[in-house]
């Protein structure tokens, strides 16, 4: 004889712990992104995942091509809605899905440890220590890879905390030198503008910009300071970015891997 297990959804309790799984799956995000949304942005967008994951439920959407398109479209809504740009959509998407994915995985676990009504709070308590834990060696791998730079030019001298990133290899299509990137700022901009003989434009690629470029200038020297000790690069190429390179504002710079 089949049994067949037959299962209540009560529509008020299956929004209200969407809408917080939603929240606290859009705040680790922007914590993971260094973003800083107002707070009726995250209240909105997790609105928007519960009433979304209703309506999904109600329309009978378990499985296959129609589910997994409507899941995929609630989540970019909602990143739209708390973030409001384009560029770094797809990666916002990836964070929350990965992140949703463990939680449910950590449920899962509790579940089959027998934690009971505990289980939710159980996953959601580890899920935010994993994300602190994974953060926090982020921070202390990155510590090492802090350099101390000075960039000199008509003897003044501008300084710097700089990120070394292997991820950067941009090149000065004029002299092949490797280019390093800096946020702007009054006295970068005042010798990009005096010294035309020295301006630069840096083509770039990146995720969410197919191609774009930024202007540069070339200095007289980079001094970088860091454990290994002091090293001096003549007539380096820097480029100029208009914002801010780190979410908290630990470097202002990032290294091209090319000068190590």
């Amino acid at each position: 004889m089949e049994v067949i297990a037959i299962y209540e959804v009560y529509i008020d309790v299956y929004f209200v712990e969407n809408v917080l799984l939603d929240m606290l799956v859009l705040m680790l995000v922007a914590y993971l992104l260094g973003k800083k949304p107002a707070l009726w942005r995250f209240f909105a967008a997790a609105v928007l995942g519960g009433a979304g994951a209703v309506l999904i439920l109600w329309l009978g959407l378990h499985y296959g091509i129609a589910y997994i398109l409507s899941v995929l479209v609630l989540d970019m809504a909602m990143c739209l809605l708390l973030f409001c740009e384009v560029r770094q959509l797809l990666v916002q998407i990836l964070y929350f899905q990965g992140l949703s994915f463990v939680y449910t995985k950590i449920g899962n676990c509790m579940a089959a440890l027998g934690i009971g009504r505990m289980e939710r709070l159980a996953a959601s308590v580890l899920l935010v220590a994993a994300v602190l834990l994974v953060q926090a060696y982020h921070k202390k791998q990155e510590k090492k890879r802090l350099y101390r730079v000075s960039i000199v030019e008509d003897g003044r001298q501008l300084d710097f905390q700089a990120l070394f990133d292997t991820g950067n290899v941009l090149t000065d299509p004029y002299t092949g030198k490797p280019v390093s990137i800096v946020e702007e700022n009054e006295e970068l901009l005042c010798w990009l503008h005096t010294k035309p003989q020295k301006y630069r434009i840096i083509p770039f690629r990146s995720i969410g910009k197919e191609n774009g470029i930024l202007e540069g200038t070339q200095v007289e020297e980079l001094i970088i300071c860091g454990r290994e000790g002091q090293r001096v690069e003549k007539n380096a190429v820097i480029a100029l970015y208009k914002g801010r390179l780190s979410g908290d504002g630990s470097f202002q710079m990032i290294l091209n891997q090319g000068l190590f």
